[in-house]
């Protein structure tokens, strides 16, 4: 089994413990993950949450964008090389900021938040998830590094 395979089911098995109380949120999120249409770690972020997935892509795509501004290539690249579909959470964000838009510390992260319409204290929320989901692939140094940049 290969890595993203390995995230998949992490991610599916998430689902389907956030969507117990719900049967068919359950199946139409399994049903999403298992074949592509829905991103697992949107739908489980978005039920355990309480975010649409949209804003859980603008969010994860927004602290993708701060570490991206904080880290070395080499170390974003890394970064990314965990993370799947992280390209597609930051151009969720250039959809919403606008293309020339950075987010470069805390007060960006925070304004980028609030344009998704959630606030500052989200953040601590979105952490562990985009933590663990970067662990769950590249292991502890690749948690540190996201870490390092959200303090």
């Amino acid at each position: 089994m290969n890595r993203r395979e390995f995230l998949s089911l992490g991610a599916v098995s998430i689902v389907l413990t956030a969507c117990s109380s719900a049967p068919q949120q359950m199946a139409d999120s399994v049903t999403g993950a298992v074949t592509g249409t829905s991103d697992a770690l949107l739908a489980a972020m978005s039920h355990q949450i309480g975010v649409s997935e949209t804003q859980a892509a603008g969010g994860i795509g927004s602290i993708m964008s701060l570490a991206q501004s904080k880290l070395s290539p080499e170390s974003f690249a890394t970064l990314t090389k965990s993370m799947p579909n992280a390209d597609r959470y930051m151009k969720s964000v250039q959809e919403v900021l606008g293309p020339n838009t950075k987010i470069t510390d805390l007060s960006s992260l925070k304004s980028a938040f609030s344009r998704f319409g959630m606030g500052p204290e989200m953040i601590a929320k979105f952490k562990p998830y985009v933590m663990d989901a970067l662990g769950k692939v590249g292991g502890d140094p690749v948690k540190q590094l996201l870490g390092g940049v959200l303090g």
